[in-house]
């Protein structure tokens, strides 16, 4: 009997895949320009030059963070807005998916704010188009919608950059005390973050859902 087994990765994409997640970690904890390739370099376990073998350039790897961490997330907004059951209930659905997103990816929402409010052109222009991946399919996946009595754009803002704040800075400028990622505590705020979104959408619980 042969025994089918997954494909192996190779040395190069193993070691590709080690240069992404310690990219992932300093670029959250300090920053684009504040993180050096050879400090990534030494965290993935090669030397820095040998980085550019993989990514040309600092900002290619920047890319490669953000799109190796939020491509699976866009997929699953899309899902969310696209699937069966009323809006309000698909736009619940979508928060639902980001809150839970951030809970579990400590690292995406402060490596977004940090990068959003550094003034740092660079990094914020990458992080910036990675943003507006996400609002493009939250704005296309509305304009199949026959009534839409609110501004997506101010909408899709509210709900990511209070998920951003509250994961990325809670603790740091917010006065939160408890641990954000406590599973109740989680809840609770998935549960808020979702009356939000029905309640800047215009939906009255019970009325409209």
């Amino acid at each position: 009997m042969t025994v089918s087994s997954a494909p192996r990765s190779t040395k190069s994409e193993r070691t590709r895949e080690a240069v992404l997640v310690a990219a992932e970690a300093l670029f959250s904890d300090q920053g684009f320009d504040a993180t050096p390739l050879s400090a990534i370099g030494e965290r993935a376990g090669i030397q820095g030059t040998a980085i550019l073998y993989h990514f040309a350039t600092k900002r290619v790897l920047y890319e490669a963070v953000l799109d190796r961490m939020f491509t699976p997330l866009l997929a699953d907004v899309n899902r969310d807005l696209t699937g069966d059951g009323t809006l309000p209930e698909r736009l619940g659905a979508m928060t639902s998916t980001l809150v839970r997103f951030a809970a579990q990816n400590p690292a995406a929402a402060r490596l977004v704010l940090r990068e959003s409010f550094s003034g740092r052109t660079e990094a914020g222009d990458i992080a910036g188009l990675a943003s507006q991946r996400g609002w493009s399919r939250f704005a296309e996946a509305l304009s199949r919608e026959t009534e839409v009595d609110f501004d997506p754009l101010v909408v899709w803002n509210i709900i990511v950059g209070a998920i951003c704040f509250y994961f990325g800075a809670g603790t740091d400028v917010g006065g939160i005390s408890y641990d954000l990622y406590d599973p109740q505590r989680v809840a609770e705020f998935e549960a808020r973050m979702i009356h939000l979104t029905h309640t800047q959408c215009g939906f009255e619980p019970g009325v409209n859902q």
